[in-house]
């Protein structure tokens, strides 16, 4: 009993100085992932140290759905504040709006931009500021001309 009880406290021990290196996003660190669940097309972000991810997540069903977490906050609609997209220098505020012709139109826009991007940023409305990769985001986003794109916006469906 007391060689178990040994065994048992130095697991514990061992796994509690392992160090915690892995995302809990959805996708790599440093590039552009997609996937598909639970009828939702997911598209996602995460910066090159993990701490970021933007996500977007389509469905023909339901309007776009497009949020940034930093951490343990999460900004976007109904969240703790707004994100603004730096997409090759040009700002682009609130890219998730989508229930208007000129949201919607921003958001088209933004999908375009960042399948051809260089440099991505996003800016909070708490004045966080940070660097998402463009690394993979040509083939994880699909062009907004092509059958495969699944967004709904508030005003247009592909």
């Amino acid at each position: 009993m007391k060689l178990a009880t040994a065994l048992t406290v130095s697991c514990v021990i061992g796994l509690a100085t392992v160090p915690v290196t892995a995302s809990a996003y959805f996708g790599e660190p440093g590039t552009w992932s997609s996937g598909w669940g639970q009828g939702v097309s997911e598209y996602s972000a995460v910066s090159a140290d993990g701490t970021a991810r933007l996500y977007i997540a389509c469905s023909p069903d339901r309007p776009v759905s497009m949020d940034l977490t930093i951490g343990v906050n999460t900004y976007g609609i109904d969240s703790q504040g707004d994100f603004n997209l730096i997409i090759d220098g040009e700002e682009v505020s609130t890219p998730y709006e989508t229930d208007s012709h000129v949201g919607a139109d921003w958001f088209l826009y933004s999908w375009e931009a960042l399948r051809k991007a260089n440099s991505i940023f996003a800016v909070t409305s708490d004045g966080q500021r940070v660097a998402l990769p463009s690394k993979g985001s040509a083939a994880a986003l699909p062009s907004t001309s092509s059958p495969e794109m699944p967004c709904l916006t508030g005003f247009y469906s592909f």
